[in-house]
Order: structure tokens, then C-alpha cells, then sequence
């Protein structure tokens, strides 16, 4: 009987490339290796009560400070405001400043153009020409005292008024003196405004106005200023009939209508205005030339004849 081989196979050399697990670190079929944990993770794991203290401290120390930046803010808002005004009137000083520089010492606003209005009887070319002299001076540099020197040599002027139009333009606004009447001299005839003042002198009447006849024939007459104040009351329709008005005193006016030269005894000039009414309603019922006269001296009895 053949006896069973007893050799035991010899275990073969293992191979060069051939992977060998350490069985050290051989692990349970079901066990997993553990995994690193996420952010999330790591962030919605429980503070320590150390760490929720230095937060609490962080967030106290942030709310104090802005508390005491809220209170330096109320504490110092009228310094702030005083400050932001005097920065405003500071920069609006320095702008008007300069404004009135550029426009006082700059050609940016010199005189070019100088514009007379509200003359009829004078010659503004006169004017114009008589401030030659100021063109190119800045407006605010005008002297007005030139302007006053070049209008007084005209004298129908009463009153003036200068206003400037930046940047090159000054316009004179001129009221003229008023003709009222003539007086009547061997020169010839003056023509004079209710003040006396004389606007021109001609030979002969160019005006349909008056003859005021008072002592020698000067505006300083006593009578005068009584004959101007009548012909002043007179309403239009009447003054335009007057052709001579005579006071040697200042109580006894009297009118010469034309075409007819009826009278009209006016006496002073008080109640002119009622004066005026009466004598036009007598001339409404006594048309010139029915009358002679009409005497309203007495202007609650006046009488025509």
C-alpha cells in the first residue's frame, strides 16, 4: 500500500510587483474611514462659552463706540453748522468779489452804446456826443457827475435818471421841461415853463401858447405865479382858447379867449378848480363871441355880460 505523500508544498516567493496589505491596517469589511467634516459643518458645531464671549465683548465694544460717534455728532452739530455757514459767506464774498473785479476793472463791461429816450425837443445827439469822452470806461466807473455837467447845458431838461444795461449799454431817461406860455419883451418873445424857467428865445410866437403879461414881462413878477396857476386849473378844451393871460397883482387874473378876445375875470387863484368847472359850463351855454364877459371871480355867482 502506497503511503500518502506527505510533502507539503513550499509557499511560492511572492511576486516583485505584487501588493501586499499590511494587516496592521487591514480594517472590518463594514467599517468606512472617517471623513473630514465640511465648512458648514464646522461652523454650526457648538461655541464654547469663550468663544461667545469674545463676540458678546466685540459686538458691546462696536455698539459703544457708535453711540459715542452718534453723540460727538449731536454735541458738535452747531460748531458744523457755524462752520458750513462761514464757508458760505466766505465763498459768496470771494464770488461777489471777484464779480465786481471783472466788471469794474476788466473791459468786459466798458461803455459802448449810450442811449438818450424821452426827449421832443432836445437834440440827444448833444448828449451822446458830450459823453464821448466816457466810452471805454467800465459802467461801474461812469462819473456821473460828467452826465450831469453834459445834460445841464440843455435847458429844457427838467430831470434825468441814468440806469446802465450791462454789459456795454447806458440809457439817460429824460422828462423835458413843460412850455406854458411867452413872456413878450423888445427881444422878442421867451418861451418859460410854470417855473420860469426859459426854454428858448424867438422873434415871434412858434408855439400856440400864451402871452403871460406881467410886470415887465419877468418871471419874478408878483403876478406871475398867480397866472400860472390858473392856466394850470384850466381843463384842456379852455387853455387852448386862451391867447393872453394878464396879473399885475396876484389877486386880479384875467384871460383874453380867442378868436373873439372875450374876457374872463378870474380874480385869485384860489377855488380854481371851481373856477374851472364854472367857466366851462358858462361856455357851454354862452358860446364865445355871445359874450363879452365872464366873471367867475365869485365862482357861486358868477355872471356873464
Amino acid at each position: 500500500m502506497k503511503r500518502p505523500n506527505s510533502r507539503v508544498a513550499s509557499p511560492r516567493p511572492p511576486h516583485p510587483h505584487a501588493f501586499v496589505q499590511d494587516p496592521r491596517k487591514r480594517l472590518d469589511s463594514n467599517a468606512r474611514e472617517p471623513r473630514e467634516k465640511t465648512r458648514h459643518e464646522r461652523r454650526t458645531r457648538p461655541e464654547s462659552e469663550t468663544a461667545r464671549a469674545r463676540r458678546e465683548m466685540r459686538a458691546a465694544i462696536g455698539a459703544r463706540k457708535t453711540a459715542e460717534r452718534n453723540e460727538i455728532r449731536r454735541f458738535t452739530a452747531h460748531v458744523r453748522r457755524r462752520r458750513q455757514a462761514a464757508l458760505a459767506i466766505v465763498a459768496s464774498v470771494t464770488g461777489l468779489a471777484a464779480f465786481v473785479a471783472v466788471g469794474t476793472f476788466s473791459p468786459v463791461m466798458a461803455l459802448r452804446t449810450v442811449t438818450v429816450d424821452g426827449t421832443q425837443r432836445v437834440d440827444p445827439v448833444i448828449i451822446v456826443e458830450g459823453l464821448s469822452p466816457q466810452l471805454g470806461t467800465p459802467l461801474p466807473l461812469i462819473d456821473a457827475n460828467v452826465i450831469r455837467d453834459v445834460i445841464a447845458r440843455q435847458p429844457l431838461v427838467k430831470s434825468f435818471a441814468i440806469e446802465a444795461k450791462p454789459p456795454h449799454e447806458l440809457v439817460i431817461h429824460i422828462s423835458e421841461r413843460e412850455p406854458v406860455g411867452y413872456l413878450n419883451d423888445k427881444s422878442g418873445f421867451t418861451l418859460v415853463d410854470p417855473a420860469g424857467v426859459t426854454i428858448e428865445k424867438t422873434r415871434e410866437r412858434t408855439l400856440p401858447l400864451p402871452v403871460i403879461d406881467v410886470k415887465d414881462a419877468s418871471p419874478t413878477a408878483r403876478g406871475f405865479p398867480s397866472a400860472m396857476a390858473v392856466l394850470r386849473a384850466l381843463p384842456d378844451p379852455v387853455r387852448s382858447q386862451v391867447d393872453r393871460v394878464s396879473a399885475s397883482t396876484t389877486d386880479d387874473v384875467t384871460l383874453f379867449l380867442n378868436p373873439t378876445g372875450s374876457r374872463v375875470i378870474w380874480g385869485g387863484p384860489e377855488n380854481s378848480a371851481l373856477k374851472a368847472r364854472v367857466l366851462s359850463a358858462l361856455i357851454a351855454n354862452y358860446p364865445l363871441g355871445s359874450v363879452t364877459t365872464y366873471d367867475v371871480s365869485a365862482p357861486t355867482s358868477a355872471v356873464v355880460s
